[in-house]
């Protein structure tokens, strides 16, 4: 735990008692047990004074009784004030004007909110006030602080807490369980039970206790601490169960971020704005060391005032000091845990009194405790004495969120003996203590290059940065001989056997993945260089420097002499060091050496710690130098992470020819199929399609091939997947039909036409997805559709009738579906001896519906096609029934009538009931059948037939059926009902017009003439033109025409003057150059129109 407050009391021993208190502004009211409110002025704190409380204002009378809650609706300019058992609403600036609430009485409990709500699509600013007496609920509504409405909602139970969690959601409680009320709506749904155990069965953490405090005790007075039962769970709900309805304290308390906390003794959980369990972000329920009577928050800080009713049946703590073992009253604190982490922060005693109540005001930044005649203010302690206490109490997770804002500065004479110490320090702790996360960060934080780190390594991962042993032994000596006397502490060489060196790799890889991280961060800032601080070797060997005790070496000479590119450009700094004859400087070292350097060491050493990682750092940008990490993943075969640096350095085809190779080879284990090769592809960019379409055909025609074996040995799943090896609709499904944007990039066209090398099925798939997701219309694409289903049917198997069937009704629901294939080259590409039925879907495409309806009356034989033909397209050709009805009485074709009676013959049709075997009799026997379906068409349709077209088609010896009678019948009604309606809007259009010349006959005979030479008679005045007048009703004089400014003076001067005066309704107009103005009041005066002479 650390200092977060200080506690003040900035009020004390008040004459009054306080009840209730609400901040706003620089404003904090106060209601007292007498009725009066009193209004202090808030002065806050800086260098030379502390916070204080100025009384500006005193209400003695503001109630005729206690003062029990205050509420502020800023936005409204709204007091709201509770008392009596009845809310009053005051002006919240001058405090007067009181509007009681009468719906509002016997009202113990107040909500408010305000908030943006969208109300019909437009944003509100939204304020509602809640209350809660005689077991109803009332709210009030203001929108853009105008007050809207008031809303009553029916309580079943008494309800002991509310808090609104949005505009439209309110919160409750009653002594049982959470509940919700949708507002407007009036709905109440059920939480969860109000009790501890079920808070925490909810919020999804079952432990006891308070585990998750950082420190068990208290900071500032210790002393016995109300936890929970150690029976867990069904301890809790004992308790619960267990406990009067008095003792239950349930508390609902706004927190940041739209977020409540729903209290029962000392376990809370977080609810969001939507009434929903914050289970993603709480994991675990909130439990306060004692049950709290008033909760808030500010910052990242919720903060309780709780007090323990019952003395102490426990002895203190250890911890604890003496004195306090019977205390003579209630103890009271004030709790401070984190949001976050819900960590036990800070515990302040109050000493005064007892706390009552605890409030925040200016949006969290205040926090204000009351007492009943005390008012505390809990004042934040400075962010850089906070960080200070959690590092010294080593909470390392609180420093995370407060270590931002700190700055520590070093003084500027001690900076470059200290950075000296520390380096040396840092290579004495990885080398001889073997604390190699102490070392790093110590690295890291001096700025050092990682080479300092990299060169303490063994050779097989530092490579040329490796120090030898000679040198290290040779700088040891020199120190040794230095220094005789003092005692000789055994060091680690960097030959030690690998297995000593694992925990250092590991180290050093976590240090390299964290300076990764940086250099990237740098990248993204549009950094080209980096700074580092760079060990330079003194020379001792030149005399001018030698005077100074030794010199600082030129930047070149004090550069790495290991070459490892040319991006390099040879700027990497030396690793070497001698000590304390060194300096520390400052130099820019360009990003891509510093991070190959970096990339290319941490992939040697996740080859040998962790091989797992490999991936993640070869699937991003990096750095890694080729030519070496491809000799060491072919040496420690790692294929599927060299495809991963391949194709981050843009060699796909490299990473094409190796997963192919690999895919051949029996023992190459997960890259063996084609499946790695065609997962490689999606990954693609689009404009490597060329070498998609390329490397595509291996894994398609090897899907076929074996497609074509399963086939040949009769197996069932023919058309299924392997493991390894992708059926080739799944092959064309991952690389082109999908929703990627390189695939919708892709220039379908010739997709389409690669596939159909292949196979027309695999067109038929790719196209169907082309259309349905992506809603192409390009024609050619259409047209290629047409083709494959065409494909489809020429290569079907004879034998297998149903997949015809399947393609050939795919095939007509495209004709009709699709509007951007080419009808006549669809036409062109059908056979003529059969798929009569798609032709005919194309003719209706050309507007042949005659050719259509005949191909599919005889030639396809199918009156119900037919029938469906003129329905579908009816809109485009209204006399479609016609031209069915005129086949359908014709003659049938003799070709076609031959063809039938062979087809009887040979058995291959057949009329049901009939027998017929001859031409003749075919014929009589078709005709029969089509004169009936004339009857069913005529009585199913008969607003799409009209009657005078219809009854000259049909033959004079027809029968007269009862189709026909539905028929004529619902032709008379249609015929009936048009000529009504004529009638009906004959005679309104002709009342219409009568109207109309009565109205102008009246208007002509009322007019006022207005001549160059009218004047006005109250100023004797010539009304001329460009002059406004109003037109006065006069009795016995007819109107009166008088300026305008002439009647307004009248009118202020007397009620009546001259026969005309203000309690008259003039009919005011300007004077324009028109030939007539249309000018009336309001009353009923007639109309009046004003003729210019």
């Amino acid at each position: 735990m650390h200092h977060a407050f200080t506690i003040r009391a900035l009020l004390k021993q008040l004459p009054v008692r306080i009840e209730t208190a609400v901040a706003y502004g620089d404003r904090l009211l106060l209601g007292t047990a007498t009725g009066a409110l009193l209004v202090y002025q808030v002065s806050e704190a800086d260098r030379d004074r502390v916070p204080t409380l100025t009384l500006v204002e005193t209400k003695k009378s503001f109630a005729r009784k206690a003062v029990e809650q205050l509420g502020v609706i800023k936005e409204a300019g709204v007091l709201v004030c509770l008392a009596d058992g009845m809310v009053t609403l005051y002006d919240l600036h001058t405090l007067a004007n009181a509007t009681p609430l009468t719906n509002t009485r016997g009202a113990h409990i107040i909500a408010l909110h305000t908030g943006v709500d969208h109300i019909d699509g437009i944003p509100t600013l939204v304020s509602k006030l809640a209350t809660y007496g005689k077991r109803k609920v009332v709210v009030l509504e203001w929108r853009d602080a105008e007050f809207y409405k008031s809303f009553e909602f029916s309580a079943a139970e008494k309800i002991v807490a509310m808090q609104f969690s949005a505009p439209g959601l309110l919160v409750l409680s009653t002594a049982r369980e959470f509940l919700t009320l949708q507002l407007p709506r009036g709905q109440w749904d059920d939480l969860f039970p109000a009790d501890t155990a079920s808070l925490r069965t909810v919020a999804g953490g079952m432990a006891v206790g308070h585990s998750v405090d950082a420190a068990g005790s208290s900071d500032t007075a210790p002393g016995p601490q109300t936890s929970a039962p150690s029976g867990g769970m069904w301890g809790s709900w004992a308790l619960s169960l267990s406990g009067s309805s008095a003792d239950v304290q349930t508390t609902i308390a706004r927190m940041p971020s739209d977020k409540l906390l729903l209290c029962h003794k000392d376990t809370g959980v977080f609810i969001n704005s939507a009434g929903k369990l914050c289970r993603n972000e709480y994991s675990e329920p909130m439990v306060f060391s004692r049950a709290p009577i008033g909760i808030t928050y500010t910052s990242s800080y919720a903060v309780a005032i709780s007090h323990d009713s019952t003395p102490p049946t426990q002895p203190p703590s250890s911890s604890g000091s003496t004195g306090n073992s019977n205390p003579p009253a209630p103890r009271f604190n004030v709790e401070v845990r984190n949001i976050g982490t819900q960590a036990l922060v800070q515990t302040l005693h109050l000493s005064e009194e007892e706390p009552s109540r605890i409030i925040n005001g200016a949006g969290g930044k205040q926090v204000w405790a009351f007492g009943p005649h005390t008012v505390w203010r809990l004042m934040p302690m400075p962010i850089q004495q906070q960080v200070e206490d959690v590092l010294d109490a080593e909470q390392y997770d609180e420093a995370i969120s407060l270590v931002a804002q700190s700055d520590n500065i070093l003084e500027a004479e001690k900076e470059e003996l200290t950075k000296k110490i520390r380096w040396l320090r840092a290579r004495w702790l990885f080398r001889e203590q073997a604390k190699y996360e102490d070392a790093l960060n110590e690295f890291t934080e001096l700025g050092a290059t990682p080479t300092e780190a990299i060169a303490l390594c063994p050779e097989r991962i530092a490579g040329e940065l490796a120090e030898e042993a000679a040198d290290v032994e040779s700088i040891a000596e020199e120190n040794d001989t230095a220094n005789k006397s003092e005692p000789q502490i055994p060091r680690t060489k960097s030959t030690a056997e690998p297995a000593a060196w694992k925990d250092a790799l590991y180290a050093v890889m976590r240090y390299l993945t964290e300076h990764r991280r940086w250099i990237q961060q740098a990248t993204r800032d549009g950094k080209r260089e980096l700074e580092y601080a760079v060990r330079v070797l003194d020379d001792d060997d030149d005399d001018d420097n030698n005077e100074n005790g030794g010199s600082r070496l030129s930047s070149d000479s004090a550069r790495g002499s290991r070459q490892t590119s040319p991006d390099d450009d040879d700027s990497l700094p030396h690793v070497r060091l001698k000590r304390l004859a060194f300096s520390l400087e400052q130099m820019d070292i360009p990003i891509p050496a510093m991070a190959q350097v970096v990339d290319t060491t941490l992939l040697k050493v996740y080859l040998e710690c962790s091989p797992g990682l490999l991936g993640p750092l070869l699937r991003v940008k990096n750095y890694c130098d080729v030519e070496q990490s491809e000799g060491l993943l072919l040496e420690h075969k790692r294929y599927l992470e060299l495809v991963d640096l391949y194709h981050g350095k843009g060699l796909y085809r490299n990473a094409l020819q190796l997963l192919q190779k690999q895919g051949m080879a029996s023992d190459s284990g997960s890259l063996h199929g084609t499946y790695a090769t065609v997962r490689y592809l999606v990954r693609l960019p689009a404009d490597q399609f060329e070498l998609i379409l390329e490397y595509v055909r291996w894994p398609l025609q090897s899907g076929i091939s074996r497609m074509q074996d399963r086939s040949v040995h009769d197996s069932p799943s023919s058309n299924e997947d392997d493991e390894d090896w992708p059926a080739p609709t799944t092959v064309v499904t991952m690389v082109f039909a999908d929703d990627r944007p390189a695939a919708e990039a892709f220039p379908r066209p010739q997709v389409a036409s690669f596939l159909r090398q292949t196979s027309p099925e695999l067109v038929v798939l790719y196209l169907n997805y082309v259309f349905e997701t992506w809603h192409d219309e390009t024609s050619i694409l259409h047209d290629e559709m047409v083709t494959a289903y065409l494909d489809m049917l020429g290569n079907a198997d004879p034998q297998d009738a149903d997949a015809e069937v399947n393609t050939r009704q795919q095939l007509q629901n495209f004709l009709k579906s699709s509007l951007h294939y080419s009808p006549e080259r669809a036409l062109a590409r059908l056979p003529d001896d059969r798929l009569f039925t798609e032709r005919a879907l194309v003719l209706s495409k050309l507007g042949r519906h005659e050719h259509a309806l005949s191909l599919l009356v005889f030639s396809v034989a199918s009156l119900a096609l037919a029938e469906q033909y003129c329905v579908e397209n009816l809109a485009q050709r209204p006399d479609v029934f016609v031209l069915l009805l005129k086949l359908l009485v014709s003659t049938p074709p003799a070709d076609v009538i031959d063809s039938e009676a062979q087809d009887i013959r040979m058995g291959r049709l057949e009329f049901p009931g009939v027998k017929a075997s001859t031409a003749k009799q075919v014929e009589h026997v078709r005709t029969k059948i089509h004169r009936q379906f004339v009857g069913h068409l005529l009585s199913t349709h008969p607003q799409s037939i009209p009657v005078a077209e219809a009854l000259p088609l049909l033959p004079t010896d027809m029968d007269f059926s009862h189709d026909m009678f539905v028929y004529l019948r619902s032709q008379l009604c249609t015929l009936d009902q048009d000529m009504r309606t004529e009638n009906v809007v004959r005679s309104l259009t002709a009342a219409e017009d009568l109207q109309a010349r009565r109205q102008l006959k009246h208007l002509q005979t009322n007019y006022v003439v207005v001549s160059e030479t009218r004047t006005c008679p109250h100023c004797l005045k010539r009304i001329g033109s460009g002059t406004a007048f109003a037109i006065i009703p006069s009795e016995g004089k007819g109107h009166v025409v008088v300026h305008y400014s002439c009647w307004q003076r009248s009118k202020s001067a007397s009620s009546t003057t001259n026969g005309y005066g203000a309690s008259n309704s003039p009919r005011s107009a300007a004077s324009t150059p028109s030939s007539e103005i249309l000018a009336a009041d309001d009353h009923a005066a007639p109309r009046v129109v004003i003729k210019w002479a």
